[in-house]
């Protein structure tokens, strides 16, 4: 059993304990619950980690394991504080999350009821991404941009950024035959990071200490440069340099 059985709270502490027919579990405290529990499961041989991040609520469903799901017959709501996440919202949005300095993932929900409403007025539409480059790091200003076919059944995609140091933004638009059509919805803008090493070139060829630092970790023992987009960026800009 992989559990942090520190992170539980008292009413899942119950709860286990009363799942093992542990005596009095409704009378016992919350350390006095733990203590019952480690020496349960020390006799009957499962193991207790401290890996707490793997059942802290952010990653999964608290405390599953093979010790207690077989008991539940599927039916998770049967856990104290456990709640199964709908399948749809009543909002239309779209975010864009920050991923690395060469793609963000965007993800998005259409309320039914906007839905429902788009398909009434607007017949044989389309939907699409619009991937916004902005000319200034508030996000207000569109510089550039361009088009991402999805279809009407995605609800993320990966999206490519062509530039570094750059403002992003998306927005999720539907169109007719006729190539007319609309805004759904817009995301919160984000700004990537710039290299260093993009942007001091020089201070690689120059600087042998630098140029060692840089590609001592991005090298296998083997002299193999990893899979790495940026340092392959950085490689071409150092070829430019010095002529190929």
């Amino acid at each position: 059993m992989i559990l942090n059985i520190d992170a539980l709270s008292l009413t899942e502490l119950r709860y286990i304990a009363e799942k093992h027919s542990l005596d009095d579990a409704e009378m016992l405290d919350r350390e006095e619950l733990i203590e019952a529990l480690t020496d349960y499961y020390e006799e009957n041989g499962n193991r207790l980690t401290n890996d707490s991040y793997q059942y802290s609520p952010s990653v999964q469903q608290r405390f599953m394991s093979s010790l207690v799901e077989h008991e539940t017959d599927g039916d998770l709501d049967a856990l104290p504080g456990v709640q199964q996440l709908p399948e749809i919202y009543s909002e239309t949005k779209i975010h864009l999350l920050f991923k690395d300095p060469y793609w963000a993932h965007a993800y998005w929900n259409v309320c039914p009821n906007d839905l429902q409403k788009l398909e009434q007025n607007v017949e044989n539409y389309s939907l699409y991404l619009k991937v916004i480059l902005h000319g200034s790091s508030d996000g207000r200003l569109e510089e550039d941009s361009f088009e991402i076919e999805v279809d009407k059944e995605d609800t993320s995609w990966n999206v490519n950024l062509p530039e570094r140091g750059r403002t992003y933004s998306v927005t999720l638009n539907y169109r007719d035959y006729n190539g007319v059509g609309g805004l759904l919805c817009q995301s919160q803008s984000v700004k990537t990071p710039r290299c260093f090493w993009i942007d001091n070139i020089d201070e690689l060829t120059n600087e042998e200490d630098n140029f060692h630092l840089l590609f001592s970790s991005l090298v296998t023992k083997g002299g193999v440069m990893v899979a790495c987009p940026l340092l392959r960026e950085i490689v071409e800009r150092l070829a430019a340099n010095h002529g190929g």
